[in-house]
């Protein structure tokens, strides 16, 4: 992916996570070019499917890696994606 330019807009998107065929999107979104801040909820598909959950949870770890994001939950109903070179701080 790498840096984000002065050109490039960082683009924030929220999505709920309810099935496997939403996971694939995901996992679509964050193989794209644009540089993106993604909070994904996942408390639907945890309460359906808990080992889709782990699965999921797992899939975005190894994507991350690849293409250069950070993955963070945000307690146990969201993850937050968000690319390498922005910063994050806790706010207490």
């Amino acid at each position: 992916m790498g840096i984000v330019t002065p050109q490039q807009q960082l683009c924030i998107k929220t999505i709920s996570i309810h099935s496997s065929t939403e996971v694939q999107h995901l996992k679509e979104i964050l193989l794209g070019n644009e540089p993106i801040v993604l909070i994904a909820r996942i408390s639907p598909i945890v309460s359906k499917d808990p080992e889709m959950a782990t699965k999921l949870v797992n899939e975005l770890y190894s994507i991350h890696v690849k293409n250069n994001y950070s993955l963070f939950r945000l307690g146990g109903e969201r993850l937050m994606i968000v690319p390498d070179n922005v910063q994050v701080d806790s706010i207490l």
